[in-house]
């Protein structure tokens, strides 16, 4: 229980940090696999059998990176063996090699034959549903061509807003890192990031991320839909939440995302959510309504410090502003 509890308070962290330093940290998803060639294969394959607990029997029909045989036994995890369906395609991410287990430096030959991979951002497998989108992303040309950017943006908004969940996270987390993508995004393109995040249901950390991609957009382009969601999103969730879940960082993010954009008008939703369960929830609410209205935000935080409800760290945060306000 303590090993999954660090895992997961280690996930969190990593959530809280910047796109720039967690494109350093983990790199986007398709660009790491792609860029792993020497040990990863990447297949479009038809699932054909599954021969035990673990292993799957694929034929493939494409080879999108590295070389590999038209038939090919794959062990994965079991959450994925449950997950795929016999008869059905999916591009397929796997390895002969494994971390070598004595020096845990490079890699070794697995004994035990072929497996999936993983990314640390997605937490799952890398194997996902062969849509036309999702086979274009792990294309030669998707990443090598300069003038289609345009192509890829639209092939990740598309499977973003398909069913598979696993393709959904994988094209999240490219969103997310890729601030090369969001910045050159078009209106017709704005327009399609827009349905998908009002549309489709993302889980707490994918909202999340998606929300940090839009952020990046030219507000030209998003304004005001976007900021209409981040009043929603603070409303919905309200103050109260569970800590072992992503919903807190997803708060952080719709708050610190009405410092650029929001008005003075907003300084009373985000006072609420000084009286958050989360500090850094808090912190990033008075950091916004600072900016909006230095005043208003100090008479905020002396109502805040004056009822009570607040955690000690929180009520430190604002004991410091308030100092640094002045009279």
């Amino acid at each position: 229980m303590r090993t999954r509890h660090y895992l997961l308070s280690a996930f969190l962290l990593l959530a809280t940090v910047s796109p720039e330093l967690l494109a350093k940290a983990l790199g986007p998803p398709v660009e790491d696999l792609l860029g792993a060639s020497e040990r990863v294969r990447i297949v479009v394959a038809n699932a054909r059998e599954k021969t035990g607990p673990d292993k799957i029997r694929f034929d493939v029909s494409e080879r999108l990176s590295g070389e590999a045989p038209d038939e090919v036994v794959i062990r994965t995890d079991e959450r994925t063996f449950a997950d795929v369906t016999v008869g059905t395609s999916y591009v397929v991410a796997f390895s002969y090699l494994r971390k070598d287990r004595m020096f845990r430096k490079g890699w070794e030959e697995d004994p035990e034959g072929p497996s999936t991979v993983s990314t640390m951002g997605l937490g799952t497998t890398a194997l996902f549903e062969a849509t036309p989108e999702l086979k274009y992303l792990f294309s030669a040309g998707a990443n090598s061509n300069p003038d289609g950017a345009a192509r890829l943006v639209d092939a990740l908004l598309d499977v973003v807003a398909q069913e598979d969940t696993r393709g959904r996270g994988l094209a999240v987390e490219e969103l997310s890192l890729r601030g090369d993508l969001t910045g050159q995004m078009e209106a017709a393109q704005a327009e399609k990031l827009k349905s998908v995040l009002q549309d489709v249901e993302l889980g707490p950390r994918h909202h999340d991320l998606f929300l940090q991609a839009a952020l990046r957009v030219s507000p030209e382009l998003t304004t005001p839909w976007l900021f209409e969601e981040l009043r929603r999103i603070i409303i919905w969730h309200g103050t109260q939440y569970d800590l072992g879940t992503f919903v807190p960082t997803l708060m952080r993010t719709a708050a610190l995302g009405l410092k650029e954009a929001g008005d003075p008008s907003d300084i009373g939703l985000l006072s609420l959510l000084l009286y958050a369960n989360h500090p850094g929830v808090s912190k990033a609410a008075l950091a916004s309504m600072a900016h909006l209205n230095r005043a208003a935000a100090a008479a905020k935080a002396d109502q805040a410090l004056d009822r009570g409800w607040i955690l000690d760290e929180t009520r430190g945060a604002l004991t410091r502003f308030l100092d640094e306000s002045g009279p």
